[in-house]
């Protein structure tokens, strides 16, 4: 019984210790390291002559009634920016800015304006829709990136 018990002992000892050693070889995050990745997202867009055929108060009226909800619902998770650009592009009309830290909530955001009339009818039809990572590369290079000091 003693052999079994000083058995036991053992295995349980080498197992902590050996768990030890393995918090040890963690490294530590330093702030640095667990901050967000920050997106920025570009939806380039035309509105379609349907849009334009609606006077400026229906579409005020369509604006205030399911495209600002949609945005408020997102308050905190995104910030949405919109933007004119009819008088300097051809074929974009507007293009909304998008920021956000988890792409997840720009995809649901997406989704919603989806089920409006602004893809429906369509009065909007998307061009591009271009993403980009705030600071990305100064990221990478403190994170993965190991320059070869055989140069």
């Amino acid at each position: 019984m003693k052999k079994i018990i000083s058995i036991l002992c053992t295995v349980l000892c080498i197992s902590i210790g050996m768990q030890a050693q393995t918090q040890k070889q963690v490294p530590i995050q330093t702030q640095k390291q667990i901050k967000p990745m920050n997106y920025t997202i570009l939806v380039l867009y035309r509105a379609t002559n349907l849009w334009l055929s609606l006077s400026r108060e229906q579409r005020e009226t369509f604006y205030e009634t399911k495209v600002i909800p949609i945005i408020q619902k997102f308050t905190g998770k995104l910030t949405v920016r919109l933007f004119d650009s009819e008088a300097f592009h051809a074929k974009t009309s507007d293009f909304m800015l998008i920021e956000c830290a988890n792409l997840k909530d720009y995809y649901f955001f997406m989704e919603y304006m989806r089920d409006t009339e602004l893809f429906g009818k369509p009065y909007i039809e998307i061009n591009d829709v271009i993403i980009g990572i705030e600071g990305g590369f100064e990221e990478f290079e403190e994170t993965e990136y190991k320059p070869s000091k055989n140069k």
